[in-house]
């Protein structure tokens, strides 16, 4: 199967002042701070359950694509933290999440070396098709963005796409083992979900003010909620082919999506 190659690039985003408010609907500010929030940590995680196994694989380019992988999630470790930094004011804070944040990453590196891989890669099967989605669909996603903004979500986002597949071919080469791929799936979806929406929800209830009382806003938000809803319909097929036995992510093909978005990245 033929993969993309791995480019390790330095992201154009300048960290600056940043307004809790960078998309036209403070709904969508609110989504997308919240995943962020989860990605420095959460990356993280990924590089270590990666790492862990990595002297077992003796495929050479398998052995390229791990380095690229983890170059990759460093650098977006290291600008979604910055992004989080900044984001913060004293009306809106992302510490208690962070710290509860912590707590589960405590938990999941108390499991199995296969446990952690599996979870792994349900995450980053997520944020493959997260990704996707925001590169096929940026009017809805990134409406009013600043270009500093879009040069962080872009990049991240084309990154996410190239590395999909390496955590997926370690574990295939490793533990090779469907029932636990599909448990933590069914694990990860649950846990996800629910941290994104509780995150998100109080993220909106701390700036109730500019999202719940606004007339404005509040019909922004409405067709953002609708937004959201329509994307997980979109994307349950893509969900669902990962637990079929002879799934793999390059099967995706987001290959014209990808070829743009670079385009845009280079400009």
């Amino acid at each position: 199967m033929s993969h993309n190659t791995i480019t390790v690039r330095q992201t154009q985003f300048k960290p600056e002042k940043i307004k809790a408010h960078y998309t036209e609907s403070t709904l969508m500010s609110h989504f997308l701070t919240a995943l962020s929030m989860s990605f420095p940590q959460g990356e993280r995680f990924f590089v270590e359950t990666v790492r862990n196994v990595r002297d077992q694989i003796h495929d050479e380019q398998l052995q390229k694509d791990i380095s690229g992988f983890i170059g990759q999630e460093a650098h977006h470790a290291r600008a979604h933290e910055q992004f989080n930094q900044l984001v913060q004011s004293s009306e809106y804070h992302l510490k208690k999440f962070e710290k509860a944040y912590e707590q589960e990453m405590i938990r999941l590196r108390t499991l199995s070396q296969r446990r952690q891989l599996a979870a792994t890669v349900a995450l980053e099967h997520f944020t493959a098709m997260m990704a996707g989605y925001m590169l096929q669909y940026p009017n809805v996603m990134f409406k009013g963005l600043s270009e500093n903004m879009k040069n962080l979500w872009l990049w991240h986002a084309v990154e996410e796409i190239e590395h999909k597949h390496v955590a997926f071919d370690v574990y295939q080469q490793v533990f090779a083992n469907l029932a636990q791929r599909r448990r933590s799936m069914r694990t990860i979806t649950v846990g996800f979900i629910t941290s994104t929406i509780v995150m998100t929800s109080h993220l909106a209830w701390q700036d109730r003010k500019n999202t719940l009382y606004s007339p404005a806003q509040l019909l922004k938000n409405a067709q953002t909620l609708l937004g959201l809803t329509q994307m997980t319909w979109r994307l349950l097929p893509d969900y669902l082919a990962f637990y079929k036995a002879s799934f793999h992510p390059s099967e995706i093909d987001q290959q014209d999506l990808l070829t743009k978005a670079k385009g845009l990245l280079a400009n």
